[in-house]
């Protein structure tokens, strides 16, 4: 399949699906003359840099990850699974701080009607 029907099957557009390319996120695909033809395989690896991405993860991020399986010839899945429980720790931490203004906008909502709410 060409780089149009990829974008359309993933959502991603042919300008970032060429940035995946060149950073090394997905492998070069092959060629019909001027043309690259993708795999189901890319589609599958463009759907999950897509999903890392929707969940926090940056290009950074995963690229790190693409070269350690390239190094290791396997994916490094202890790594992976390492860096989404540290995003759900940050995800936690930024949940009870957002709780906590929350708390703070309640009880300023509620000194401000105690204070000048009686006319």
């Amino acid at each position: 399949m060409y780089i149009g029907k990829l974008a359309k099957l993933t959502g991603a557009s042919p300008k970032a699906i060429r940035l995946y390319e060149s950073i090394g996120l997905i492998p070069a695909p092959a060629r019909q003359g001027k043309y690259r033809v993708y795999t189901d395989k890319d589609v599958a690896l463009v759907h999950m840099i897509r999903r890392a991405q929707a969940v926090g993860f940056n290009l950074a991020e995963l690229k790190e990850l693409v070269a350690l399986k390239s190094q290791n010839s396997q994916f490094p899945i202890k790594i992976a699974n390492k860096l989404i429980a540290s995003k759900r720790e940050k995800l936690r931490s930024d949940m009870d701080k957002i709780m906590s203004l929350d708390r703070q906008l309640i009880e300023l909502h509620e000194e401000l009607n105690r204070t000048f709410g009686k006319t």
